[in-house]
């Protein structure tokens, strides 16, 4: 085995004018990013649960006043893969914390966390030791299995978590101004402790893996344990589908790319954010193997004439990890 690390993440056409979010139900518009904020006081509850860890820091303001801070950070299995484990955090520890803080309420997407003990926690991949020489968690650059090819019938991964990052915090949606205008008199509140539909599901960096059922192509998502199709034989006419949250999705195979054409999506939303879609959008997603089979180049173009002025695409490239089952990540 050898080390491989992928900065080639790509970023096509994001020139558009709102920002969106993709990185697991936390709004990047929600947080001001211009500005580190340091924070020092009790942690009082500890959530190592999905859809995202979250800590209750109990601080002194500088007028005397007692606050409670919500920090949040990334999903339990990014977290853990980087090194770091719910028993490092325990309630009652006198902690040092660092973040961007929430425009709107006392919450910080917390970046660095000092513990009792010396060390430093790092939840992000572009946190950086602030106050001790003694890091915890940090191992965000991942092992890749053998260069072999072995197909596309595997479980895939995003290999760097802080090129992805900076990709899904790039995103911006170019909103026509009726779906702009719909967006701002009805602003939506999503479940977090629900998976969304097409095509945000699928802006996430969490691993999924293919099945071959002969007809169709199965994919399992550790997102919620979803299980979505792609039928490649003995397709329906999609008009005669019922509308429903993933849509109905028809493959076909180009080369060493699956070409996946998904419309009869019911779900009103493009992203987590709550950009509304119609029930016209159509979702093409190109999955190409490259490098001889050691690389997964994900594509996804979104087309709504009634939401978007011109077609959104964005694109990652992913690489087999080797992990040999998926671990659905569930909301606790």
């Amino acid at each position: 085995m050898r080390s491989y690390r992928i900065d080639g993440l790509l970023l096509v056409a994001l020139v558009w004018l709102i920002p969106c979010s993709a990185q697991a139900h936390h709004s990047n518009v929600e947080y001001d990013r211009s500005v580190l904020r340091e924070l020092e006081g009790e942690l009082v509850s500890v959530a190592w649960a999905n859809p995202h860890i979250a800590f209750r820091l109990r601080a002194v303001s500088a007028s005397g006043a007692v606050e409670d801070w919500e920090l949040a950070g990334l999903p339990i299995a990014l977290l853990e893969k980087a090194g770091l484990s719910k028993s490092m955090f325990a309630v009652g520890d006198r902690v040092k914390a660092a973040g961007y803080v929430s425009r709107r309420r006392a919450a910080m997407q917390v970046n660095n966390m000092l513990l009792p003990n010396g060390e430093e926690a790092l939840f992000y991949p572009d946190s950086r030791l602030r106050w001790s020489d003694k890091a915890a968690g940090g191992q965000w650059a991942r092992e890749s299995v053998s260069d072999e090819r072995r197909g596309l019938y595997r479980i895939w991964s995003v290999a760097d978590v802080g090129a992805y990052l900076a990709t899904a915090r790039a995103v911006t949606f170019k909103l026509t101004p009726q779906a702009q205008a719909k967006m701002a008199a009805d602003p939506p509140t999503l479940d977090v402790c629900k998976p969304q539909g097409m095509p945000g599901f699928m802006l996430n960096p969490l691993p999924f893996g293919f099945v071959d059922r002969g007809d169709r192509i199965e994919m399992q998502h550790t997102s919620f344990g979803v299980v979505s199709t792609i039928h490649m034989t003995g397709q329906r006419n999609p008009e005669q589908v019922g509308l429903s949250d993933l849509g109905y999705s028809v493959g076909r195979r180009v080369g060493d790319t699956l070409e996946v054409r998904t419309t009869r999506i019911g779900w009103p939303y493009m992203d987590d954010d709550g950009r509304p879609q119609t029930e016209a959008v159509e979702v093409i997603e190109r999955f190409s193997l490259l490098n001889g089979g050691s690389l997964l180049r994900y594509t996804q173009t979104v087309t709504d004439a009634a939401s978007l002025v011109e077609p959104m695409t964005v694109t990652w490239d992913m690489f087999d990890a080797g992990d040999e089952a998926i671990e659905p990540v569930q909301c606790q």
